[in-house]
């Protein structure tokens, strides 16, 4: 064996042939006696298929006549065993239904009722009603044949209760035995042979019309009450040697065995083998023709390909050199050699560059959780601020009553009263800068409800306008809405302090001083605008699709966390509104938000 692995690859080949035909002939033979076997195997199964099938046609069959059977026992006609409605109504039921050749409504003493005949022939009196009244189901009495026309038939009875549930008689429906072939029409025609036999094997019906052997024992043998015959080759009552199936029809009970000459299995695994042997003949010859063509051609390629796999696992992945090939799976394979070497080098490439890409997201990572630490650090800022607005409001509260209780005394002098008058304008305006101051820091939304702009524009200019007016900075107020929005008012001012904010240190950070932020508000279509324009240098034009994302900002590192529009957009998309900018006529930047007006909601 280790020689004959030294061999060159055609030799190789030619050596495999010939060492394959000895089995190969062997196999020939052993082929045509399996598959002969195979085929009387298939003939057994198919039988015990179409078996199964006619069973089933012949359960369907009866199980509908049950169904129907039962529906007519349980009919107050019968029920009350009236002989005129209940002749009516099973008249009308079986009408065109030759497979029943009588329905005899019965009561319990055998006593016959009402009656239905779609045969002349003279039929025995029902013997049936007393078992029916015994046994409380259905009976199936045994074949009966008609001594004058030789029609062979059987007796369904059913149970018929009254409405206390007792039992009051009986239903019999003759069924003619010719009308259970209709399931034998659909089984191919020729060499099938299909019987129906009782529980104990005698047949009632054999497929074509065959009544010789109706009555006879099924195979001429007996056998165990109401069992099933084992799949096997056996010769049949008329001689002929065929491969038989058996399969119940429970609801007869009755047994259908259908045969299949063994005959056929000769004819189907002669054919396949005769062919199998040509096409084994045929095909060993081209092999060799070809193996010996295209021994020489297949060696180069596979030498080439050997020798450049070789080079790639030394390490050089460098191109691979390209040579003709005789087919084009080695072709393929040699492109893909090609491909593999192009894509190993360009996924190095790829991974430096995701390395250099996850370092700068890294670095963005942590630019993100400081500006959340910042904002973190400013949330704790206005809670402090909201305390110590508290704190400091009531010392102003002190001096604004003491203030007015000292107006109210006629010894002090006009001058004093004058200076009491400022001190207690001040400290009211203090008090509510340090009121707006609490209810921005404390940021506590509540219920939405109905809000003047206006009110929410006076409580930003009294918290900016110092700051503002000490950076020469004018802030002008045009207000002209009258409608109410439905809002929450904290949330209202911390989205135009936003604005207001974002306006101020665009202004400083340009340089544009003395600048002017102007707050506009009106009415328009039902909706109630805001608008708040500066004298700055505006949005450059690539940043104003970022404006409302998250830690966006344009301001230097440590004056802006980048959440503050972001939030604004949220507040005013949650009160179905729509924010947005846009540059203004001056040059500058006008931010704006649009609410729906509460109209008659606000009352």
């Amino acid at each position: 064996m280790r020689s004959y692995g030294h061999q060159p690859l055609r030799r190789q080949l030619v050596i495999a042939i010939f060492l394959l035909l000895i089995p190969l002939l062997l196999g020939a033979a052993w082929s045509g006696w399996s598959a002969f076997t195979e085929r009387r195997s298939e003939l057994g199964d198919q039988a015990a298929f179409i078996a199964t099938t006619t069973a089933a046609y012949i359960d369907r069959d009866i199980s509908n006549l049950d169904r129907m059977a039962e529906g007519l026992a349980s009919a107050p006609p019968l029920t009350r065993l009236d002989a005129g409605e209940a002749t009516d109504l099973l008249t009308r039921a079986f009408v065109g239904r030759a497979s029943v050749l009588r329905v005899i409504l019965a009561a319990a003493d055998g006593h016959e009722i009402a009656r239905v005949d779609h045969t002349p022939e003279p039929l025995p009196a029902p013997d049936w009603p007393a078992d029916v009244a015994r046994l409380g189901r259905r009976v199936t009495v045994p074949m009966q044949q008609n001594a004058g026309s030789g029609r062979r038939y059987l007796v369904f009875a059913y149970p018929v209760r009254n409405p206390a549930g007792g039992i009051a008689g009986g239903l019999g429906l003759y069924v003619n035995l010719e009308s259970l072939e209709d399931a034998f029409k659909a089984l191919p025609s020729g060499s099938v042979l299909v019987s129906l036999a009782d529980v104990d094997g005698r047949i009632l019906i054999r497929s074509g019309g065959d009544t010789r052997y109706v009555g006879q024992l099924l195979y001429g043998e007996p056998r165990g009450r109401g069992t099933l015959s084992p799949l096997k080759e056996r010769a049949g009552l008329d001689g002929v040697r065929r491969v038989y199936g058996e399969a119940m029809a429970e609801d007869g009970p009755w047994i259908v065995s259908v045969g299949l000459p063994v005959q056929l299995a000769f004819a189907r695994s002669e054919s396949v083998w005769t062919r199998s042997f040509l096409i084994l003949v045929a095909g060993l010859i081209g092999w060799l023709v070809l193996a010996l063509v295209l021994s020489r051609r297949l060696a180069g390629a596979v030498s080439h390909l050997d020798r450049q796999a070789k080079r790639i696992a030394d390490g050089d992945f460098s191109p691979i050199e390209h040579r003709p090939m005789f087919s084009r799976e080695f072709a393929e394979l040699q492109d893909a050699f090609d491909r593999m070497l192009q894509r190993f080098n360009d996924t190095r490439a790829a991974l430096d560059a995701q390395m250099a890409e996850e370092r700068r997201i890294r670095e963005e990572l942590q630019s993100l959780q400081g500006q959340v630490i910042r904002q973190e650090r400013l949330a704790a800022v206005g809670q402090l601020v909201s305390g110590v607005a508290h704190e400091i409001n009531n010392p102003l509260q002190a001096i604004l009553g003491f203030a007015e209780l000292l107006q109210m005394q006629a010894d002090v002098p006009e001058t004093v009263k004058a200076d009491l008058r400022l001190i207690q304008k001040e400290s009211a305006r203090a008090c509510g800068i340090i009121r707006n101051l609490a209810m921005f820091a404390r940021q506590q939304p509540g219920a939405a409800g109905p809000v003047f702009l206006s009110d929410v524009i006076a409580s930003v200019a009294e918290l900016r306008q110092r700051r503002l007016e000490s950076e020469d900075i004018e802030l002008r107020v045009e207000d002209s809405s009258s409608e109410h929005v439905l809002a929450v008012y904290t949330e209202l001012q911390q989205v135009i302090l936003n604005f207001v904010v974002n306006a101020e240190q665009a202004i400083l950070l340009s340089g544009r001083s003395p600048g002017r932020i102007t707050l506009r508000t009106y009415d328009r279509d039902g909706q109630v605008v805001l608008e708040v324009e500066d004298t700055g240098p505006g949005i450059p034009q690539g940043n104003e699709a970022k404006l409302f994302q998250p830690f966006f900002t344009t301001k230097p590192v440590g004056q802006g966390t980048g959440l503050g529009l972001s939030v604004s957009y949220g507040i005013i998309d949650s009160l179905k509104g729509r924010i947005g900018y846009r540059r203004a006529p001056a040059g500058g930047a006008i931010f704006y938000f649009e609410l729906p007006a509460a109209g008659g909601e606000a009352a």
